[in-house]
């Protein structure tokens, strides 16, 4: 037996010399694989939303586009953003309406080699030069502007009446730049200065702006249109205090903007800053956009309030130009189901609603 011992014990010890030269597999190496992959796919994501707000931010409309705007205050119980430009000592609205004197004829036309359309329906183009504009040219669509000061080469050619706008603070060079006689017949004042993410400013500093860079451009043959506020509460107290710092100055038409569901809503606000203000309005963003919470309005809602707004402002007389929040790609936080442009550029079924409204 002492000879099959020793053979067995020699047989253990040759095992363990194995064992030791190999060595054992790491327990975690599977593990650490798995890690290394998540690292990089974490990494990869990062990058991408990166890569969305750079995008995001170099989006020229509306210095926004859009819109967080407020509904209106009989349908809401909106309060405007604690980050809006506070007023120190409001100021009274003023006791008669600022001027709506009509500015001289312009004695350089500027009027387009196309045929500009009749009516008043009107395009907020974020788009630049993107060619699908000729896609929204039809006899009844007249107005353009861009958020800005520049206007796309084809808007002429195509027959739109052309409005430049001094967005806020930021684009006074660009504006003082090109705005000059000749380039346009109307323009656009400061967009939602009530608003802390829009041109934010207060009524005071908006009303000095506006008479070293918008008021004496009637004197250049220029029509020219009111900033356009919000449709939060703070929106028509802003616009009261404005006129009230701008006592001397001049204007042809009041501009605005609404968001909310209900097309009365809507109609009752459009005539009440027409009484309070005694001036032609221009409807320069709207759409149906709950921003208080809660359901949207589905695509039947959107057509039968579109339906509803354009033909109450078809036929009021004070109504000048509307332009609907949707001819683009990006709805930057607007309820898809107001797109008027598809993604190949044509207009959605929408979009050839309001086009032909």
């Amino acid at each position: 037996m002492a000879p099959v011992k020793l053979l067995n014990l020699l047989a253990i010890s040759s095992l363990a010399i194995v064992a030791c030269t190999f060595g054992a597999t790491p327990a975690n190496a599977l593990a650490t694989e798995h890690y290394q992959f998540a690292r990089h796919a974490a990494h990869g994501h990062e990058g991408l939303a990166r890569r969305k707000r750079d995008s995001a931010a170099s989006k020229r409309c509306k210095a926004r586009p859009s819109s967080s705007a407020a509904p209106a205050p009989s349908s809401s119980s909106y309060e405007a953003p604690s980050s809006a430009p506070a007023a120190t000592t409001p100021a009274p609205a003023p006791s008669q309406p600022a001027s709506s004197s009509q500015a001289p004829a312009p004695s350089t036309s500027v009027v387009s080699s196309g045929n500009t359309g009749s009516g008043k329906i009107g395009l907020a183009w974020p788009n630049g030069g993107d060619d699908s504009l000729k896609n929204y040219k039809t006899d009844k669509t007249k107005w353009l502007y861009t958020w800005s000061p520049d206007i796309p080469d084809e808007a002429r050619s195509l027959g739109f009446e052309v409005v430049p706008m001094l967005w806020g603070e930021n684009q006074v060079s660009e504006f003082s730049q090109k705005v000059v006689k000749g380039y346009a017949n109307y323009v656009l004042g400061f967009n939602e200065p009530d608003q802390s993410g829009q041109s934010n400013m207060t009524p005071q500093r908006a009303a000095d702006l506006w008479k070293q860079y918008i008021d004496p451009l009637q004197y250049q043959g220029y029509k020219l249109i009111s900033p356009a506020v919000t449709s939060a509460p703070y929106g028509k107290t802003w616009m009261q205090q404005f006129f009230a710092a701008c006592d001397s100055c001049h204007f042809d038409a009041l501009a605005m903007h609404w968001y909310d569901v209900s097309a009365d809503a809507f109609i009752k606000y459009v005539e009440d800053f027409h009484n309070t203000f005694n001036l032609p309005i221009w409807v320069t963003e709207y759409a149906c956009q709950n921003f208080n919470g809660g359901a949207q309005c589905s695509d039947s809602d959107i057509a039968s309030f579109m339906g509803q707004t354009t033909s109450f402002m078809n036929n009021a007389d004070y109504v000048q130009a509307y332009m609907w929040f949707g001819a683009m790609h990006d709805m930057q936080g607007v309820n898809q189901g107001n797109q008027l442009m598809a993604s190949s550029g044509a207009p959605t079924n929408l979009g050839y609603q309001f086009i032909n409204a």
